[in-house]
């Protein structure tokens, strides 16, 4: 809990002036929307007021987008040739600070984060302090997609200990760089810098209280490599890891651990809460943690379709847009959650202050509102079934038919396409993104109990070759089970034999 009344005093936002819609790569890259143009998925879940598990509601609020190839993408802020993330976050921090009155030579402090600046191994501090002539410390800091967050409770408790009356943050993601265009990654990835001054406010103003946790368990969820661009310039290059479906897998748990423990520790509840802004790195990531707390989705704002993923900006730019609609007053109590891959996810809450706002981004070209709100789909259980009795009784050769019938059914279903246009030689790779990847291991794994590394959904693995593992993993589940039931059936007499699925 924080007793002195310390918080965010101005607030400014940044994008580039070239938007990209998704004509760009229809036009540039036509290959890439002809591999995911057929995939029109349906999904089989329980009714959604049943489901509270973290994969089922993800899964749900996942499956409209899925028969969109863009995945809810709609446009994206990218730097142009002339443009830089040092120039946006120059204009960031220059309109902050004219906004709060506050000269650069009476700025104390400065917290930059660079995510995917053109420095390699450097952030932008020093060079931003350099051009904003300040003569105050200067340090990078880095979490992933909750920098904003580690920053500002950073800042704050050194505004309040008395070692700083001020400090400036100045937060940028440059996605647009990081990934290749080719990569349908790159769909996602946004340009975009914020920045805001923490000072002292009014009484009762300011945060209230914070809850940070790491998120080891996203090791690996994403790759980056160094790189040589055709201009023969080094570049870090992000790519979709193996272990990115430990994103869908902690989101809920991240979320309500996060949000949770910061309005227990504020002495709140949700309920009170007027306002929340959830980072939104994918078009349903918004829904997902308002599903998670259980709150209504109006009360919140999704900015995806305007932005896409705009990484540590996220909060400010959330904060900001809220503001400038009237979704946040003063004296209102705000919630801001981030999670930051491979990094920590965080929660604030924070009495909203008399925050100053700083110029008006460009306006968006088609997207008509903050809010994207997709056609939602009735659910059912149609998929074909696995049924363990069958599997049991049958033989070794018919076990490994059941096996690649469930796999071409579930991809004939989800795919919409006729299951004779299927056969077990297809590489899974070439009908399936991550994202239905993922889907498809999340299926295997609720209905077989069996785990199934996600690299077996990429590269030249098959369906035959998929069955066969799965064969081999029921093999072993089956004889760790028999195991365990003749080791019990010693003093509780004769027990038949259990197939763990």
């Amino acid at each position: 809990m924080i007793d002195r009344p310390v918080g965010i005093r101005s607030l400014a936002v940044s994008f580039p002036s070239q938007i990209r819609t998704n004509d760009y790569w229809i036009e540039k890259y036509p290959q890439l929307l002809a591999k995911t143009q057929p995939r029109r998925t349906r999904s089989y879940m329980p009714a959604e007021s049943t489901i509270d598990n973290g994969l089922d509601i993800w899964s749900q609020e996942v499956a409209p987008y899925l028969s969109d190839p863009f995945r809810g993408n709609v446009e994206r802020r990218v730097l142009g040739a002339d443009e830089s993330a040092l120039m946006l976050e120059y204009r960031a921090a220059r309109d902050a600070l004219e906004r709060a009155n506050l000269s650069p030579d009476r700025v104390e402090l400065t917290i930059v984060t660079s995510l995917f600046c053109e420095q390699i191994g450097l952030g932008n501090a020093a060079y931003l302090a350099r051009q904003l002539e300040l003569c105050c410390p200067a340090w990078n800091l880095e979490s992933t997609c909750s920098s904003a967050l580690v920053a500002l409770q950073n800042a704050c408790a050194l505004v309040q200990a008395g070692e700083y009356r001020n400090v400036l943050v100045v937060v940028s993601h440059i996605g647009s760089d990081a990934v290749d265009e080719q990569d349908t990654l790159s769909w996602s990835m946004g340009d975009g810098a914020g920045a805001f001054v923490v000072d002292a406010l009014k009484p009762s103003q300011g945060i209230i209280a914070t809850k940070i946790v790491n998120t080891v368990a996203t090791c690996d969820a994403y790759l980056h490599e160094l790189v040589i661009d055709a201009q023969g310039m080094p570049r870090m290059r992000t790519r979709t890891g193996e272990n990115a479906s430990a994103i869908a897998e902690t989101a809920v748990e991240f979320v309500r651990i996060c949000c949770e423990g910061a309005v227990a520790a504020a002495g709140l509840t949700l309920e009170q809460i007027d306002f929340f802004a959830f980072n939104t790195p994918t078009a349903w990531y918004a829904s997902v943690c308002a599903r998670a707390l259980g709150i209504d989705p109006q009360r919140t704002i999704n900015l995806y379709p305007r932005y896409a993923n705009i990484g540590p900006v996220f909060p400010v730019a959330n904060l900001y847009h809220a503001a400038l609609a009237g979704k946040i007053r003063e004296n209102d109590l705000v919630l801001v959650y981030t999670n930051g891959a491979t990094a920590t996810a965080a929660a604030t809450v924070m009495r909203w202050g008399d925050v100053v706002l700083g110029s008006l981004p460009a306006p968006a070209i088609a997207v008509t509102g903050e809010i994207h709100q997709p056609r939602k789909i009735s659910f059912s259980r149609q998929q074909a079934c696995f049924s363990s009795e069958k599997f049991v009784s049958a033989s070794p050769k018919e076990r490994r038919q059941m096996l690649e019938t469930y796999i071409l059914e579930w991809l004939a279903s989800s795919l919409q396409l006729p299951i004779t246009q299927l056969n077990s030689d297809l590489y899974l790779a070439e009908l399936l993104d991550s994202l239905m990847a993922f889907e498809l291991r999340r299926r295997i794994e609720a209905d077989l109990h069996v785990r199934v590394p996600i690299e077996r959904f990429f590269g030249e693995n098959n369906v035959a070759q998929l069955a066969e593992l799965l064969l081999n993993q029921l093999a072993l589940t089956n004889l760790i089970a028999s195991e365990s039931a003749t080791d019990t059936s010693s003093n509780q007499g004769q027990e038949r034999e259990k197939l763990s699925l």
